[in-house]
């Protein structure tokens, strides 16, 4: 042991507890005159194993043990003691020695270290119990301690048995895992508090994901039947463009081929005509009759162009996805009606005009087209009719009156041809028929000059429904138009488009404004609120595994202490009756188990008395065997039982009894005793000394005393004096050598 500015030891002292010459533990014996500070030793002891009572210490505050100084030396600045136990006898200790420091300087700061390790006070104790060394109980015994066994409470008088039983460690670690039970379920009260407020968030956010989801599925099936829906659009829009570009290509090639014939006729007339003059009536005949096809072909020309101009109009006026109305359908079935009795009536006459039949099939085939396409459309209820530009009307019924009055004066002039033809068959044989020629050449010119009109108003009707088609694509697919050409290839040859799709389309579409965007902070948050709830459900679980699993180590620590207390109260009982005996050559004396008062549970919510809720001692695990000891001792020649009857003597020698007892049946490594001797007369002096002589063997024994029987017992020999400085100092003597010098 050393000691450096603990109390009077204010310069380094080293003590050595050897063991006697018969390899014993033996007894180190530390004398001097009172107030020579040879107490402050076994303080020492008990400060450095942890000791916080500075009741028990001797002082009123922390730093009453640190050197305080005197008129000849000064005060130290800290207080050190160091305890070196050798480890033979405890194998689950990692340490073969073991060196405890506990040091405290003047401004409060301390530390505990455990082979210079710093370490903290729990450590500290746990180490001790595990090598069955208690600073609070029989392992230091010092000045008034004895009798207090004796005085004590049946339940003080238990924990002091427990742990000379050996039951410190487990009693620790039992304590220890109700600390660590209280957490748990502190933490899991917690942790489920968390749960609680967590769920309904998680509740909520699961809702809104769940939304998302419900969005990712409508998102999906809209893109795939925008993707057919405007494939299927855009190929026939296309397809209809490239086939009426053809047709109106065809037709003007065809119109330029007709232009060139008659052209080429009428060169060739003109050059007939020079070569044989006419007279002067057929030369104003054929002048007039060429005015009249001029003018009638001027004509013509106009009402083709004004009449592409209205069909033009009407096309750009219609909607891309105008509805047809009840009304229209009712008007162009009608006029499918009508067109087909005319068609009747031209073929019943006995001289059919096959050109009349060829211009009313087209316009059959044309309306009942146009009336199919759009009715495949939905189409309300409500009249949507175009309305005509009266001034076009107008100029258009101008134009019909002036070339019907044209075709009356052609159809008169070329019938006086023909009189004057037949007249001069002969002469202007070749004219006339190249006259007919051009007539004809002309009229076919005219064909096809209806036919390239009627294309270019075709071309105009997909043209505006182009248009309409890429203003409700960007609307609500723009990404699509750059993929048309593709997604249209791949529409000619998926399935065919349902009836319902523009219906279904505007479904998907509510849908997903119903549904509403997702924050993306809100599928973050739900991320993190889920993983939180997870990790603290998996956290619930554990600390309910961790409960469960503690409580079933605290029920093994209460069989395995209740086995231990058992066994170790008997061995204890036998040997307190021995000793008993043996320092009062007779008698009686033996330890009685106080078994709990059984308790009546108080109401929910009811406190103890102090205000603190009552305790169930058997709630993690078997209740203590007992609740306390009480002593019975009768000294020989008596008939009383009772301790408090004993004299002051008696009571010494019971607790001595007790104490040695208590040693021969769980050895303590070493015991101080700071002159627990000093009650006894010299008989009991020499009885305790040989007493403490034969429990040498298992324990080592520091015994602060003035007994001379004890000193003879002691092998080594601490002389306490103290100086002037007030400082103790240290005189030591090995009686064996002194033994050895006298022989």
């Amino acid at each position: 042991m050393e000691l450096q500015g603990f109390k009077t030891f204010a310069q380094k002292t080293v003590l050595e507890f050897v063991l006697d010459k018969a390899g014993r533990r033996g007894v180190t014996a530390i004398v001097g005159p009172n107030g020579s500070g040879k107490s402050n030793i076994a303080d020492g002891i008990r400060w450095v194993m942890g000791e916080q009572s500075l009741k028990l210490l001797r002082g009123k505050k922390s730093e009453d043990v640190i050197f305080s100084g005197s008129d000849h030396r000064a005060r130290s600045g800290f207080s050190e003691v160091t305890l070196t136990i050798e480890n033979d006898d405890h194998p689950d200790v990692a340490f073969s020695e073991i060196a405890i420091t506990r040091r405290l300087y003047r401004d409060g700061q301390s530390n505990y270290e455990i082979n210079r390790q710093t370490v903290r006070l729990q450590d500290v104790v746990m180490l001790l119990a595990q090598c069955g060394i208690g600073q609070r109980t029989y392992s230091v015994i010092a000045q008034g301690m004895v009798d207090q066994i004796l005085v004590a409470s049946p339940l003080e008088r238990k924990e002091f048995f427990d742990e000379a039983f050996g039951l410190k460690p487990f009693q620790l670690k039992r304590q220890s895992a109700l600390n660590k039970i209280d957490g748990a379920r502190e933490n899991l009260r917690q942790t489920e508090a968390l749960l609680q407020e967590i769920e309904p968030r998680l509740n909520s956010l699961s809702r809104q994901m769940k939304r998302l989801e419900q969005r990712d599925q409508v998102e999906t099936e809209l893109k795939s039947l925008e993707q057919l829906f405007y494939g299927h659009g855009w190929r026939e829009i296309s397809d209809g463009l490239n086939t009426t570009t053809e047709k109106l290509k065809k037709a003007r090639a065809a119109q330029t081929e007709h232009a060139g014939v008659a052209h080429k006729l009428e060169t060739e007339l003109a050059k007939l005509e020079q070569a044989t003059p006419a007279s002067q009536g057929f030369r104003e005949l054929q002048k007039s009759l060429e005015v009249l096809m001029k003018e009638r072909g001027t004509l013509r020309e106009r009402e083709l162009k004004l009449e592409a101009k209205h069909e033009v109009a009407a096309a750009r006026a219609e909607q891309a996805w105008s509805p047809l109305p009840l009304s229209k359908i009712i008007e162009s079935v009608e006029a499918v009606r009508e067109k087909h009795e005319a068609l009747d009536d031209l073929l019943k006459q006995k001289q059919v005009d096959l050109a009349a039949v060829r211009r009313l099939v087209g316009e059959l085939r044309e309306t009942s087209r146009e009336l199919i396409q759009r009715l495949q459309r939905p189409a309300p209820e409500v009249e949507a009719t175009v309305q005509r530009d009266p001034a076009l009307d107008k100029e258009l019924k101008e134009v019909a009156d002036a070339l019907m009055k044209v075709n009356q004066q052609v159809a008169e002039v070329e019938e006086k041809l023909e009189s004057w033809n037949h007249e001069e068959q002969k002469e202007r044989k070749r004219i006339f028929d190249l006259q007919h020629q051009l007539n004809q050449a002309r009229q076919e010119m005219q064909t096809v000059e209806q036919r390239a009109s009627e294309a270019a108003v075709e071309l105009a009707r997909f043209e505006t429904r182009r248009d309409g088609f890429f203003i409700d694509l960007r609307q609500h697919a723009p990404q699509l138009e750059k993929e048309l050409d593709v997604f249209s290839v791949g529409a000619r040859h998926a399935v065919p488009l349902p009836a319902d799709a523009p219906a279904r389309l505007q479904k998907l579409r509510s849908q997903l404004e119903w549904i509403g965007s997702i924050d993306p902070e809100t599928v973050k948050e739900y991320e993190e609120t889920k993983t939180r709830h997870e990790f603290l459900r998996t956290q619930t679980d554990d600390l309910r595994q961790s409960i469960q699993g503690l409580e079933i180590v605290i029920t093994e620590l209460d069989t395995t202490i209740g086995e231990r207390s058992e066994k170790a109260f008997r061995e204890l009982d036998r040997e307190f009756g021995i000793y008993f005996k043996k320092l009062f050559n007779g008698g009686e004396a033996k330890l009685i188990e106080v078994m709990p008062e059984p308790e009546v549970d108080p109401p929910d919510g009811e406190a103890g008395e102090a205000g603190n809720p009552v305790e169930d001692v058997g709630a993690h695990g078997n209740a203590p065997a007992f609740a306390g000891i009480e002593i019975q001792a009768t000294a020989p020649g008596k008939r009383f039982k009772a301790i408090a009857l004993l004299s002051g003597g008696e009571r010494a020698l019971t607790s001595i009894a007790l104490i040695c007892a208590i040693m021969a049946t769980n050895p303590s490594p070493f015991v101080v005793l700071d002159e627990v001797d000093a009650a006894l007369d010299e008989s009991n002096s020499r009885k305790f000394a040989e007493i403490i002589d034969s429990l040498a063997d298992k324990t080592q024994f520091i015994v602060v005393t003035h007994n001379r029987a004890t000193m003879t017992q002691s092998n080594v020999l601490y002389g306490v004096t103290m100086g002037d400085d007030g400082v103790s100092q240290l005189l030591s003597v090995k009686l064996e050598d002194v033994e050895r010098m006298k022989k």
